[in-house]
């Protein structure tokens, strides 16, 4: 079962048929009783989804233990992209056991992502025809606290520093593959409009990649401690003013990106190769640690896992992909 929000705007404006256009939505679901098929049909129409029941409390009081140190030891940003008063931790993949084990690695999250930005591909090496398969990898993880007085953050859309250039489509024209990459946000806090909730513009995923916000097409994703908001990386959006005297705003985000792109946090140097061994493998592979098909991130012509785990390993080929 799904609830719909949907944003107002003061003056709406005729489309070319002469109606007024539909206002920008973004569907509710229960994670537990909600199948991906769902979800998946629902973000490409709208560009995100707020789901509920997404982590439980007991496992969001670890994360919030485990990163509450570095959000206090924060320093107010110095320009443009966040309000003094806002509190940032980055690379917290590698700072909270917690949120690698319970949200990076949550099994509807992954599957979510490799449902929207696995790549699969079929090439020619000589007579060898291959297909080759890159999943998605990890982009950045980092901790939002916004604290009592912050100012609200300008719209903008995370897929820029891809340098996309994407055409104005339909919904009923988009097909998976346009977005690059997915982001997630779990509250830590309940977070409302008034202590400064992400507001993001449904739809505008659909958006020529040029096209400016526009803030009367925003809503704010108002959400219960452990809810979760996911949109494409296209969607405009921004944390909001936090109007309260005494309520934080805590949200714990996390981006995967095609396997193809390059990473927003340099994953290999953010994580020490130690702690690194220690992850499973497929941890590592979710955090770009493992070649992406059919060879590239290699070191030595081998799969970079060797180098992290030890051993033996083989140099890898292209006709390791899977043969066509």
């Amino acid at each position: 079962m799904s609830t719909t929000a949907t944003a107002t705007t003061s003056a709406p404006s005729l489309t070319a048929t002469g109606k007024v256009p539909s206002p920008p939505k973004v569907d509710s679901f229960d994670l537990n009783t909600t199948p991906n098929e769902t979800l998946i049909k629902s973000i490409t129409k709208n560009g995100a989804i707020i789901v509920r029941n997404f982590l439980d409390e007991s496992s969001l009081d670890a994360i919030e233990k485990d990163l509450r140190p570095h959000l206090e030891g924060d320093t107010p940003w110095d320009g443009a992209c966040f309000p003094p008063q806002t509190r940032r931790v980055a690379g917290i993949v590698a700072k909270s056991d917690a949120y690698r084990e319970k949200l990076i690695m949550h099994p509807r999250w992954l599957e979510l992502s490799d449902a929207l930005l696995t790549i699969k591909t079929s090439s020619w090496f000589g007579d060898a025809h291959t297909e080759g398969v890159s999943r998605p990898q990890l982009s950045g993880s980092v901790a939002f606290s916004i604290l009592p007085g912050a100012k609200a953050q300008g719209l903008h859309r995370d897929d820029m520093v891809f340098h996309e250039r994407k055409p104005r489509i339909t919904a009923e024209e988009y097909e998976i593959g346009r977005d690059v990459g997915l982001g997630l946000f779990v509250a830590g806090t309940k977070t409302t409009k008034e202590n400064g909730a992400t507001r993001f513009c449904p739809g505008s995923h659909l958006e020529a990649s040029g096209e400016a916000p526009n803030e009367d097409n925003a809503i704010y994703g108002e959400m219960e401690k452990g809810e979760a908001l996911i949109m494409f990386l296209s969607c405009y959006h921004a944390g909001s003013a936090n109007m309260t005297a005494d309520f934080e705003r805590l949200v714990y985000n996390a981006c995967m990106i095609r396997g193809t792109l390059r990473q927003g946090e340099n994953q290999y140097v953010l994580v020490p190769k130690e702690q690194a061994a220690e992850w499973d493998e497929e941890t590592l592979r979710v955090c770009g640690y493992a070649v992406s098909h059919p060879f590239l991130g290699f070191v030595d012509f081998m799969d970079p896992m060797v180098h992290i785990k030890g051993g033996e390993g083989k140099r890898y080929d292209v006709t390791d992909s899977k043969a066509v």
